[in-house]
This record gives structure tokens, sequence and C-alpha cells, in this order.
């Protein structure tokens, strides 16, 4: 029962009705309602509306004739459980004005294709109500939009039928909620996650009732309808409430793009010189626009991006509320331009229209990483991280993108976490493979969980939290680059500033050994790289550096010792190769380290 075209199959998990879930139910004619009249905080202080008796048009396609003996008699006493529900808060009563065949078949898929041959059928001008029903399916979603569709600020709806199965009691209490829930969207009234009751995502077969501020809203439309359907100045004080209304629906149990649908158009009506016909939710792609998208796709792939993009933006204006086409929108403006500001504003307006979405996380989070701003980076990648700890189903590849972008954020221990959800792929066994290279290079310690050896000893460096690890990391790796271009001065500064925020760490030490090392202060700096391999012995920087320190001095056994472990440890440090080489220059080691050379890159060793 979604009000737009946002309600994309992916992801939707259809099972069988569970019928025994049911049979303690108490039928919606006997139930009181939950609902009550609002009040000054509900942001509404208008008058609640006269008692209306709303006139209800229906129409039964041949399924749903077959399948319902007597249907007509079943939906006029549908219409009175509805109006004995609502009576009170409301002051509505729902009265069948006629019931028609309908000449159609089949209502598999999504239901909005129905609602349109509803419309074209009859426009329902002379009521205030037009409702379809089609056939029950076989299984569906406890979704409630797999049970209808409702034109938004219109007046027709399509409603599916229940399966004969299920219990008198537990139908009856699902028919209500189907048809008042389908009917509030006509006035507007948005999904409510909180608390559950007719306008919940999700069907709760315990639980009935508008809450206070949709109550309000319904109140709005009450008021204004049926003249704001012909008059402008009825539309405009209906548009006026029903944003007054609106303005109080602000936090995660309305957020989303319905709310945002219909404050945007408020703001059409406010601007229009003539009455607006009734707004549907955000319409679906059309046939010629799907096969657009297909070849969007297919451009994207070809590595002929620039054309995709171009051909995507009229589907990405004409559609802001279709998530396909959202993403899309957002991967390629981040991968073509990522440094333009509207590249962010388009993602973050993605984001707010699809929060669920992990991918437009990682995408946004990419955008901080290449400006350098690697605090928010973190924070959409650790939202990403919730969006997919949230869905049962959550691609693989997913996990391992997202372990990509903490490793480039330097977040070692979180990269290491999402790869290892994501085991046997190519992308993770990479993530794995140059996170070991990351703590082996900085000296990062061994995750907490890594193995199951004994405790480390209590005056051992203590862990960094991995909240932590992105900035430590990171700091390191400038500090290096900063002694590597002769900033010797500014590096000791930041080293200071870093042994103050990470005390006894290893990756402190180690960079205070390259200074020193630098600065010619040879026993300092094999102090500090003995005290980088107490920690860890495999931190391949610290071997490399004591190697040179070892040459320096003539100390040609540590020195080889040294070095060969550099090697093993990643034999793709030609430095090391090279100075191993001088060390055994004049002796039969060096045939040997000259073949192992070739086999390692294919060239002889210079």
């Amino acid at each position: 029962m979604n009000s737009g075209s946002q309600r994309t199959p992916r992801g939707l998990r259809h099972f069988a009705f569970v019928v025994l879930g049911l049979l303690s139910l108490h039928c919606a004619s006997v139930e009181p309602s939950r609902a009550r009249a609002p009040d000054a905080a509900d942001g509404s202080s208008s008058p609640a509306p006269a008692s209306r008796t709303l006139r209800v048009r229906v129409y039964a396609d041949a399924e749903h004739r077959a399948q319902v003996p007597h249907w007509e008699r079943a939906f006029k006493d549908r219409l009175q459980r509805a109006s004995e529900a609502v009576r009170g808060p409301l002051r509505v009563t729902f009265a069948l004005e006629s019931a028609r065949a309908w000449d159609r078949r089949g209502s598999e898929g999504s239901l909005e294709p129905v609602v349109v041959a509803l419309e074209a059928l009859d426009a329902g001008e002379d009521v205030d109500l037009v409702v379809g029903l089609v056939s029950a399916p076989s299984v569906f979603s406890e979704s409630q939009h797999e049970l209808g569709f409702a034109r938004v600020l219109g007046r027709h709806c399509v409603l599916r039928g229940i399966n004969a199965t299920v219990p008198v009691e537990a139908r009856q209490h699902l028919e209500v909620s189907a048809l008042l829930h389908e009917w509030a969207h006509t006035l507007g009234a948005l999904h409510v996650r909180e608390p559950p009751g007719w306008m919940s995502p999700k069907y709760d077969a315990a639980r009935s009732g508008f809450d206070a501020r949709t109550t309000a809203l319904l109140a709005a439309g009450l008021r204004s309808l049926p003249r704001a359907r012909v008059e402008l100045e009825a539309q405009r004080r209906w548009a006026r409430e029903l944003k007054a209304v609106l303005a109080g629906m602000v936090g995660p149990a309305w957020d989303g793009p319905e709310r945002d649908f219909l404050l945007a158009w408020t703001e059409r009506v406010r601007g229009a010189h003539a009455v607006l016909g009734p707004e549907g939710a955000p319409r679906a792609l059309t046939p010629p626009e799907r096969q657009r998208l297909a070849e969007v796709i297919a451009l994207e792939k070809a590595g002929r991006a620039e054309l995709a993009a171009e051909a995507l933006e009229p589907l990405a204006q004409g559609h802001p509320h279709d998530e396909r086409v959202q993403l899309l929108a957002c991967y390629l403006a981040v991968h073509l331009t990522p440094a333009s500001p509207s590249t962010q504003e388009r993602c973050e307006r993605a984001i707010t229209r699809f929060p669920d979405e992990p991918s437009l996380r990682m995408n946004v989070a990419l955008l901080h990483l290449h400006a350098g701003r690697f605090d928010a980076a973190q924070d959409n990648l650790l939202a990403a991280r919730r969006n997919l700890e949230a869905r049962a189903d959550a691609e693989p590849s997913l996990w391992a993108d997202l372990a990509g972008l903490f490793l480039r954020a330097r977040c070692v221990t979180w990269a290491e976490e999402a790869a290892a959800r994501a085991p046997g792929l190519a992308a993770s066994d990479t993530v794995l493979e140059q996170a070991l290279r990351v703590r082996r290079q900085v000296a990062l310690p061994e995750r907490s969980d890594a193995g199951a050896g004994p405790p480390p000893p209590a005056d051992s460096a203590p862990r960094v939290a991995p909240s932590r690890e992105g900035a430590l990391v990171r700091e390191v790796f400038d500090i290096e680059s900063l002694l590597h271009t002769g900033s010797s001065r500014t590096a000791s500064a930041r080293i200071t500033a870093l042994a103050q925020a990470f005390p006894r760490s290893p990756s402190v030490a180690l960079v205070q050994c390259e200074l020193h090392l630098l600065q010619g202060r040879l026993a300092p700096a094999r102090s500090a790289c003995e005290r980088v391999l107490a920690a860890r012995e495999d931190a391949v920087q610290a071997h490399l550096m004591l190697g040179v320190l070892a040459t320096n001095t003539r100390a040609h056994t540590r020195a080889r010792a040294h070095l060969e472990r550099v090697i093993a440890l990643e034999p793709t440090r030609t430095e090391a190769w090279h100075l191993l080489a001088r060390e055994y220059r004049g002796t039969k080691h060096l045939g040997l380290l000259k073949t192992r050379y070739r086999e390692q890159f294919a060239r002889e060793l210079p």
C-alpha cells in the first residue's frame, strides 16, 4: 500500500499467508478504534470536520467476481465495518453508491497500472471514492502495498481480494485495514512506522486505528473536499492545512519520499493559477523509458559513462522518486564529477528519499574520500554498514565494496570485518591481503579477535579502537611523506602530537625511528625500531630501517637477517633486494640472490 513508484519489487520477501497467527483476532466491527481527535499538540487547531457521508462506487473484475460469491453484498458489509471504525474520530460514514462489473482480468504484479485503467474507466466526479476489486493472490507479503494501491490526493484505489481460506474474523479485519489504508492515501496520509496501525507499511493483524497526526491530516482533507477538486481557493486552503500538519510530522516515523512529495504538491498549489487535477504518486517508468534505462545501463557497462549520464538525465529529472534511476544517477555523477557540489547534492537528496539504500551512502562516502573529508566518509560508511546489517539478503558484493571503501579510509579493522561478510569473493580476498600489508607497514596490532592465542601481556602496546584506526594510519603515512620530502621539522611536530594522542603505540615508534635515522641519530633509531618489532615482529618497515642501520655500521649478519625478512614479508620491496645484493657482494649468496630476483621480477638484478 505504498503510494508511489518507489514500490520496487527488489528486496520484497514473499511468503504464504499464515492463518494461525490470525485466529485470535477480533472483528474490526467490534474492536474499538484507537484513533483520537487531534489537539493543538498534534499540529492542528482547526475544527473537526462536519459529519459526512462518502459515496463509494465499486467495480469488481471478472476474477474477483469468480472468487467471491455475492461480492456486492460482501463489499457493502465491508463499508459498514469501515464506517463503524472511523465514525467516532472522523465523523465519516461510507455509503455504497453502486456496484458494477468490470470487464478485465489479470492483477499480478504492480497494481499501479490497474489504478490507471480504473481512472480511464470512470473519472468518479460524482462520487467521493472509486474502488476496484481484483483477484486474491495465492501468496503475498506482509507489506501493505501487496494488498492495494491508491491514487494519492485523487479518488481511486484498487484492492486485492483475500484468500477464502483465511478465517472470517481475520479476513474482515484485513479487509477493513486495507480499505481504510488506501482511502487515507487518497487524502494524503503517509505511511507511519510508529505507532503501528492502519497506516503502517506492514500489515499488523493485532492493531488498528489512525495515529493523531494522521487523523489531523485526514480531517483537513474532509473539511476541504469535494470543493477542493473544483475551486482554486478551496484547494489552496486544503494545501495550507495539509502543509501545517506535515510540519509536525518530522522524524523517523514519517520521513521519506511520501512526505517530500506532499510538501512539493502544496508548493505547486500555492503558485497555481488554476485548480490542479488529481495528483498521484510519482508515475512509473513507461515502456519507452524502461528501454531507455536499459540502454543507459548497457552504456555504463561498456565503459561509456559520459554518454550514459547524458542519456539518463531526462529520466533522473522526470522520476525523482524512482529508486533505480536515482541510484544510477548518483553513481554516474560520483564517478564522472566527484568534485562538483551538484554531485553531492544529488546523492544527498537521494539518501533522504531512500535512506535504507547502502550504495548511496557508499557513493557519498567516496565523494568525501575524494575531498579528503575522512570523518564524514567514515560516518557514511558506518551508516552503509548499518543498512547492510538490516538486510537479511544483502548481496555479498556490497559487503566487498564496503570493505574496499573502509580500507581506502584506512579503517583497517572495519575493512577486514566487512570483507569477512563476503568470503570467497576476489575483491574480499584483495582487501584482506591489503589490510594485512597496511598493518605490517604501520605496525598496527593484530585484530583483537584474530586467532585464539593467549591474551597479550599487561605491558604490551595498547590496541587502537577501530574508530581511531583511520586517523592513526593516515597520520603515519602523512608523516612518512613529509620525511621523504625533507620536511623533517613539520614531521617532528606531528610525531610529537601523534605520541600524545596514541601513547605507547608501535606506529608512533615507527615514525620516530625513521626521523632519528634521517637525522643520523643511529642509537635512538635502533631503539625505536626494536620497540616496534617487540610489538609486531612482521613490521616490514622497521626491518628495512634496521637493515639500513646494520648496513651502515657494517653489522653484516644483522643486516642480512633484517633484509631477508623484508623480502620474505613483501617480495616486491626492490630496495631491500638492492641493499641485500650489496651485503652479499663477493659471496656465493649473490648468485642465488640474482636467481631469486629473476624469478620474482622476470629481469636481472641491477
